[in-house]
């Protein structure tokens, strides 16, 4: 072959590295109808396994040009495999900041770790084809339905899935690397995993990273309302010593000392307290932390935020966690909101049919 064919065959196939959104939704793209799978389809594993894979938009991160965030109908986002991206870590702290931002940004979505990974390519710039597939669930989930392998019990969840589009992606984004990059000292990773613990009832992942996301906030306002405005006073080596001492100036300390200047509320600096002494709790001694110690990281954390952003209130602070989280499985059942749209047959254990007739039959005489 030519050259200059080769080159053309090589534009046709551009390599990537792929992470998806999770928890799972559709994204839509503007001009285009939306896509779902029926019943039927789903039943008879007939759903266009072509659209899931269509490339549907992207959003300009400020990479190297002409690269950027490819997104994909299933929520797969995928970058070009810069030399920066060259590592499993790399690549997982890349993806992890930009779905921080869109966290950040009001779009719900949870951490990745190097088995979230997938390798693979774009194709003339209209489908997105992983071809080594992660290991962890929402990969394995991804890789089933688009080769149409998955079962009916897994492929329901592509009939009327949370739906995001393109544009309300784009603006989440630009928005939370708008926040990230005004308080420099965050890691949005922490934040990320603090939040998904958070809603998946992982208390102590929750405050192990949120405190680490306090402390990196407690750091930025320091510096900002404490030590600045003493350097423009006295700019001396030993004062400037002074203030850096973490020793003497812990992050209680300067919690106390913002909250003597008046730049966080009482209920932020109350909730801080709470979370420091089950953070403490949790590094020295190894003490699980309760669901509210947990709230209390996120609660002080969102306060600090806030104060940070100049009193912008992040589209975070309004989601409602549980609507994306695990549910109590203790907690007493609830009425369904509505009718049941589809169901199976439970395949019956040795002996459960007849359990299940014998308790029927207790509960029918225990009520008359």
């Amino acid at each position: 072959m030519k050259g200059e064919e080769v080159d053309a065959l090589r534009r046709r196939r551009v390599p990537c590295v792929i992470a998806y959104l999770h928890p799972f939704r559709l994204v839509d793209a503007e001009n285009e109808a939306a896509w779902d799978a029926t019943i039927e389809q789903i039943n008879t594993r007939t759903w266009d396994y072509v659209a899931l894979h269509k490339l549907v938009g992207g959003i300009d991160l400020g990479l190297e040009k002409p690269y950027h965030l490819v997104i994909g109908r299933d929520g797969a986002l995928a970058l070009p495999p810069l030399d920066e991206l060259r590592s499993p870590q790399a690549a997982v702290e890349t993806f992890n900041r930009h779905l921080a931002a869109l966290l950040l940004g009001g779009i719900y979505c949870e951490a990745i770790t190097p088995d979230g990974l997938d390798l693979g390519s774009i194709i003339d710039w209209t489908y997105i084809r992983s071809q080594r597939p992660g290991l962890a669930a929402p990969n394995r989930f991804h890789d089933h339905v688009r080769r149409s392998q998955a079962s009916p019990l897994e492929a329901i969840a592509l009939s009327n899935p949370r739906r995001v589009t393109v544009i309300a992606l784009d603006e989440a984004m630009r928005a939370g690397l708008r926040m990230l990059a005004s308080v420099p000292t965050v890691r949005g990773e922490y934040l990320l995993k603090g939040t998904t613990g958070l809603a998946r009832l992982d208390w102590g992942a929750a405050l192990a990273n949120l405190w680490i996301i306090v402390e990196q906030l407690v750091a930025f306002l320091w510096e900002r309302h404490v030590v600045a405005p003493t350097l423009a006073a006295d700019r001396s080596k030993a004062r400037r010593s002074q203030l850096a001492d973490t020793r003497t100036w812990t992050a209680s300390a300067r919690i106390e000392m913002l909250f003597q200047k008046k730049m966080i509320a009482l209920d932020t600096a109350k909730a801080l307290a709470v979370a420091r002494r089950a953070r403490n709790d949790l590094h020295h001694s190894g003490a699980h932390p309760t669901t509210s110690d947990a709230r209390a990281a996120y609660d002080g954390m969102t306060g600090l935020l806030i104060v940070a952003l100049d009193g912008e209130r992040p589209p975070l602070v309004d989601l409602d966690l549980a609507d994306h989280g695990l549910s109590d499985p203790f907690a007493p059942p609830g009425h369904l909101p509505a009718e049941p749209t589809h169901w199976m047959a439970i395949p019956k254990l040795p002996g459960e049919e007849e359990l299940e007739r014998a308790e029927a039959k207790m509960f029918r005489n225990h009520t008359l």
